[in-house]
């Protein structure tokens, strides 16, 4: 596959899965890349790029760390008076039942951030809540944080939250696309690798026209997507208005159709418990269910669209060349 991703942060990429795969139960694979150094030094665009490369890498080899978390607390560091690797954020999600907190990665022995809207920030050591499993396939981690609100006492005033807050969904927005991104590959290259060996009529199936459409199409969603999340990752600070909820709605409505279409390549045997299509597949659906889906923030931004006619793409392209990235 032709990439995209510049080398040091391909470097990174190869570095982290090879991490994700050789650390053994009880280690940390953050703490043997350096991973926590490099979320301190996020304003540096190789540094930040590396950071962000670990996501693609987990959603490749369905591995599960606190990273998500963890990225979406940086912003919120310097206010709570925290280093990195200490502090979490939980993620705020409303449905009909009302709100829920869902905490990603394995939090034992973590401080969580639970940031809220008009409340401020507050922060809470994970022993002290309930942590109840949230049971998917994807070997993700998920819990629902269940905490009694007079236990959230603001940390962070609401005037200092409001301030990061946007910067930290911006963040998680762009790792959770990473992330589907890695996942995507990682069932797109099982596809193909079957296609080559699988055999029917005396002939590999990959040679079939109709399975080589879905393993091209399946190639282009993911070649988009990957150019998405690297200018995003470029950006940062300075992509366009509402360019995160662009990056966000297109990783999740690529990232399905990437493992959908991979579905059909496997036929049956996909659908079997023992293959890990449904792993990455159900990966995908999970980050995609987080800080927005692809279809509430396609239509949140179309409705933004119909009234503004502004054009994030454009404008992230002009800022790329006039950086020269």
């Amino acid at each position: 596959m032709t990439s995209v991703v510049e080398s040091p942060d391909r470097e990174f990429l190869e570095a982290a899965g090879a991490a994700l795969r050789g650390t053994g139960p009880g280690e940390d694979p953050l703490e043997a890349l350096g991973w926590w150094d490099l979320l301190a030094e996020f304003d540096d665009r190789d540094a930040r790029g590396a950071a962000l490369a670990l996501f693609r890498a987990q959603g490749r080899e369905l591995a599960d760390t606190a990273a998500l978390g963890a990225l979406i607390a940086q912003p919120y560091l310097a206010a709570a008076g925290a280093e990195p690797g200490t502090l979490v954020a939980v993620i705020v999600r409303r449905s009909a039942r009302g709100e829920r907190l869902l905490a990603v990665g394995d939090v034992a022995g973590r401080t969580l951030l639970v940031d809220r809207p008009g409340q401020g920030a507050s922060v809470i050591a994970a022993e002290k809540t309930e942590l109840v499993p949230v049971t998917v396939p994807g070997r993700l981690t998920l819990h629902e944080v269940r905490v009694d609100d007079a236990a959230l006492t603001p940390a962070i005033a609401e005037a200092e939250a409001a301030a990061v807050r946007a910067r930290a969904v911006c963040l998680g927005r762009i790792g959770t696309s990473l992330e589907i991104l890695g996942a995507a590959e990682g069932t797109l290259a099982l596809a193909v690798a079957y296609a080559a060996s699988r055999e029917q009529f005396g002939r590999p199936i990959g040679t079939f026209q109709a399975v080589r459409h879905l393993l091209a199409w399946a190639q282009t969603d993911s070649v988009a997507l990957e150019s998405v999340v690297t200018t995003a990752v470029a950006l940062d600070a300075a992509a366009p208005e509402r360019h995160d909820e662009v990056v966000k709605a297109l990783a999740g409505r690529n990232g399905r159709r990437i493992c959908e279409r991979a579905m059909q390549v496997f036929g049956g045997i996909g659908f079997t418990a023992e293959h890990d299509h449904h792993h990455f597949h159900s990966r995908v659906l999970a980050l995609d269910a987080l800080l927005g889906t692809s279809a509430e923030l396609t239509h949140t931004l179309g409705a933004w669209w119909r009234e503004s006619r502004a054009d994030p793409s454009a404008s992230a392209r002009a800022l790329l060349a006039a950086t020269g990235s």
